[in-house]
């Protein structure tokens, strides 16, 4: 993906960003991602997203981390029906492994640990979405708390 490592999206009318696909922070994600960055295309703006098609398993976000901001993660279809999802998923949230194999939404507060997202299985490539509203144009802070690693001992097959 040559010429994509820096985000460079084109304010075309005031208050209207055209996207420009760009390489992943996650060097996992190989396909080319949109993302708008709040105060870098609009310096009036907080609201910070990104969006990118997941087509196989993955591992993002690692090691888990906090943010002094509220953050949104959405799983959705790809399809014209959103809700046609077929993935295998873990987060780690808070103190605890959740476990998502359906459409969703996450909404992680604002120093809450967090991540990684474990991608098990994609049966369907799936749409991927993270949302912040924040003055700061990084995904993540440069430092990431140190914490023990949660380990994964058993798979519960609910």
């Amino acid at each position: 993906m040559a010429g994509m490592e820096k985000l460079k999206n084109v304010v075309r009318e005031p208050n209207v960003v055209e996207l420009k696909p760009w390489k992943s922070i996650h060097d996992t994600i190989k396909e080319p991602m949109v993302t708008g960055l709040g105060t870098i295309d609009i310096p009036e703006s907080a609201l910070a997203m990104g969006f990118a098609r997941i087509t196989k398993p993955d591992s993002l976000g690692a090691p888990t981390h906090k943010h002094p901001f509220d953050q949104w993660i959405y799983l959705i279809g790809e399809t014209k029906n959103f809700s046609d999802f077929d993935a295998d998923i873990e987060l780690t949230l808070g103190k605890k492994i959740v476990k998502i194999n359906y459409p969703c939404y996450i909404f992680i507060p604002k120093n809450v640990m967090h991540c990684p997202l474990d991608i098990k299985r994609v049966g369907k490539p799936f749409i991927f979405i993270d949302a912040r509203i924040t003055k700061e144009a990084s995904v993540r802070p440069t430092k990431t708390a140190k914490i023990t690693p949660i380990k994964y001992i058993a798979k519960n097959n609910k």
